[in-house]
């Protein structure tokens, strides 16, 4: 058997020394054999930037406003208008993670702090505020601390992402995954991305679930069934969860249905794969899993 990808990313994400873009590209090349195509979005956000999608909490900073003084260096720059100091001060890092590893190689260890440029409005604007005084050029300062923080958030989500697929039995064989580990990893609710928070910030798809908290009712296979033809299922595979509904025992745990359930989501997400059900892969596994727990009362 070959060496198993999941366990190489386990190791190579236990150490700084590894590079965090090679991480990531494993990363990405697992979450595509997996069609975990969240997972996908954010590896590629994390390696490109942040261009218009909303940003992870580990991603939001704060700095400090300093002025360059050409005789004492720089001193501190107080604001009086609290919102305003937020507006300016409050920082989201978008920078692919790449540059964020070349800012720290690049700047001396001895320097523990990092500038980040203000626009040209900004900076004209604080300029005004120093009234009659001589106007200084104003900077925004962080701490490297704060940047090599972004890398070790990324750094630890990975591992807990690689060590929550082995948990749930999906190690693959070299670069390759079975059928039956690529189901699981896309009915999994652990592994899946909604599911992140700390690290990644609630990012959870709250839409979604007040949506079917209200319309589901428990054991009302009406209400599911309206959900679902809502969302484009036909009817006769309607008709099929509720034969599968019958045959099987009712859970105890959201996510953790039984077989004939289990395959039906199964059959549903090849059809999002291929293109007969018109709902991406990812929100296919979402919305199944979801619709039936409430069902359920999960």
């Amino acid at each position: 058997m070959a060496q198993s990808i999941i366990l190489e990313l386990q190791s190579l994400a236990t150490s700084r020394q590894n590079d965090i873009t090679d991480l990531l590209r494993k990363a990405l090349l697992v979450a595509s054999k997996l069609h975990l195509d969240d997972f996908k979005n954010w590896i590629n956000s994390e390696l490109h930037g942040y261009r218009q999608n909303d940003i992870p909490e580990y991603r939001k900073i704060s700095s400090e406003l300093k002025v360059k003084n050409p005789y004492h260096g720089l001193q501190p720059f107080v604001l009086g208008n609290q919102k305003l100091a937020d507006l300016i001060c409050n920082i989201e890092i978008r920078d692919a993670i790449e540059s964020l590893e070349n800012l720290l190689r690049q700047n001396s260890r001895d320097n523990n702090f990092l500038s980040v440029p203000l626009s040209h409005s900004q900076q004209a604007s604080l300029m005004e505020l120093q009234g009659d005084f001589v106007q200084l050029p104003v900077v925004r300062i962080i701490g490297r601390n704060q940047v090599a923080a972004i890398i070790d958030a990324v750094r630890t989500r990975i591992l807990e992402w690689a060590l929550q697929l082995e948990e749930e039995g999906i190690i693959g064989n070299g670069l390759t995954f079975s059928e039956s580990e690529k189901y699981k990893a896309l009915e999994s609710a652990s592994i899946n991305i909604h599911n992140f928070q700390g690290v990644l910030g609630d990012i959870s798809n709250s839409t979604m679930d007040l949506n079917l908290t209200q319309t589901i009712t428990k054991n009302d296979f009406d209400s599911l069934a309206n959900t679902l033809k809502s969302n484009s299922v036909e009817d006769s595979d309607i008709e099929k969860l509720y034969s599968a509904l019958l045959e099987d025992p009712e859970p105890t745990q959201s996510g953790k249905f039984g077989t004939k359930v289990s395959a039906w989501i199964g059959t549903m997400i090849s059809k999002a794969s291929s293109g007969s059900w018109d709902i991406g892969i990812g929100a296919a596994s979402s919305l199944l899993a979801t619709a039936i727990s409430k069902y359920y009362g999960l």
